[in-house]
């Protein structure tokens, strides 16, 4: 079913052909008509000089002008003496006044022109040929006239012209319409099946016309965004199925220790709010997770200003408590890049506590610039990762057995928030190859600005 938007873009296109047809076709029958006009103009005028130099003729063998000139198939013709006087005249003008007034020169001794308001043509223009003839008398004026032709010619010619021009108009109008029509049928199309698709029915896609054309173009780049789409509304549907069970984990067994301490009246009360306060804790995590997740998905970042990345990790190595294992530094000084420095400290954090759990006996941080870029390499002696799950542990709830036994309380979105933040500072973080354990590489685009403040923010 067309919308009245597609009816207008098809409407609007009519007349817009039919429009330039119009003028395209007023100017050929302007010219078709004007060229008629000037033809039958030539042909008159040439049988108006024909009629006068066959008065010469005739007037050449006689010893004087007679009063009534032979018919020599014209309407309108007079011989006019040197001093204006009519000596001669056809049938038709026999007894009426001079019919033109212009006189041509002697050389080339010929003139034509338009005469109107000639008393016996009244309302009517003459188109009148004058020439120089020697008689026997003396030299004379002959003026050969003819009704002037109307400026569109023959009137049956110009009605046949013009019934042809409007005739062709209408099949431009008709055929413009069907040929838009045709074309915009798979637009029609697709509008038809984009109005079908819905949350609950992501999978379809809209029909792709077999002409490479732009249509085409417009079809597979919606199928391509529907493909997004849908994977976007899976992944979005997973992360909430694994965000409610994440979340009703902690809360059943809260729920439970309630329930038996209810029950039992020697429960240890002081003991039951440890455990409570220890799924609290994990309950807020993963809401401080998921609350970062989201604030990852939004176009709009906090403020970014320029910062030492190496700095920035000094920093958080330093607010750590000691742990297990050392944390040995390797920190290059003034490799710049421009961050929000809250988010990457907090995936610094991440990729930090992730070490810790999994180290045997020490941790290495390295900053450098490297090509263009700032890096951050996190990297311990554990067990490390194997190749097919170097992207896997990136994923949303994505936990590997050994991540599992090392702390049954995590959230598995800990990787996931470091490559979010990364991917939003336009850099990267992924899993290298190292001689043992795990190597975790954060690329960042170096700063290239002067090293001061901006957007409000101080470098540190």
């Amino acid at each position: 079913m067309r919308s009245p938007r597609q009816w207008s873009v098809r409407l609007r296109l009519t007349i817009w052909a039919t429009a330039a047809a119009t003028v395209a076709c007023a100017v050929t029958v302007g010219f078709v008509l004007d060229s008629n006009h000037q033809s039958r103009m030539s042909d008159q005028l040439r049988e108006l000089y024909s009629a006068d130099l066959r008065v010469l003729h005739r007037l050449t063998g006689t010893s004087a002008v007679p009063p009534v000139l032979p018919d020599e198939g014209l309407t309108a013709m007079q011989v006019v003496d040197p001093g204006g006087r009519v000596v001669s005249a056809n049938t038709r003008m026999v007894g009426q006044p001079r019919m033109a007034f212009f006189v041509p020169p002697r050389r080339p001794g010929a003139m034509d022109g338009v005469v109107c308001d000639v008393p016996s043509f009244p309302d009517r223009c003459l188109n009148v040929a004058a020439m120089w003839i020697t008689a026997p008398s003396g030299p004379l004026l002959v003026y050969g006239g003819e009704p002037a032709h109307p400026w569109y010619g023959d009137g049956t010619f110009a009605a046949i012209l013009i019934s042809g021009a409007l005739i062709w108009l209408i099949l431009v109008a008709m055929g413009t319409d069907f040929l838009v029509g045709r074309a915009l049928r798979p637009v029609v199309d697709i509008t038809s099946e984009l109005a079908e698709i819905t949350e609950r029915r992501p999978g379809r896609r809209v029909p792709v016309p077999a002409h490479h054309d732009e249509i085409r173009y417009l079809a597979i780049t919606a199928n391509r965004t529907l493909r997004d789409l849908e994977r976007a509304i899976e992944r979005e549907r997973r992360f909430t199925s694994d965000v409610s069970h994440d979340l009703r984990t902690p809360i059943t067994g809260a729920r439970l220790r309630l329930e038996e301490a209810l029950t039992d009246p020697d429960a240890d009360w002081p003991r039951t709010a440890r455990e409570l306060l220890s799924d609290m804790e994990r309950q807020q995590a993963l809401a401080e997770d998921i609350l970062t997740l989201a604030r990852m998905g939004s176009d709009r970042l906090p403020p970014q200003a320029p910062a030492d990345l190496g700095l920035l990790a000094r920093r958080e190595i330093e607010r750590r408590p000691p742990g297990r294992v050392p944390i040995e530094a390797d920190l290059e000084p003034d490799v710049i890049v421009f961050c929000d420095r809250l988010l990457i400290g907090r995936l610094m954090a991440n990729l930090l506590d992730n070490a810790q759990r999994h180290a045997a006996s020490r941790i290495t941080v390295a900053v450098r610039a490297e090509d263009g870029t700032g890096v951050l390499v996190v990297a311990d002696d554990g067990a490390g990762i194997a190749p097919e799950y170097r992207e896997i542990v990136f994923e949303r709830f994505a936990r590997l057995p050994e991540s599992r036994e090392l702390d049954p309380g995590g959230t598995g979105l800990g990787l996931a928030i470091c490559r979010e933040i990364a991917q939003a500072h336009r850099g990267s973080l992924t899993v290298e190859d190292a001689p043992q354990g795990a190597c975790l590489v954060l690329r960042l685009p170096l700063h290239t600005g002067p090293p001061s403040a901006q957007e409000g923010f101080p470098m540190i």
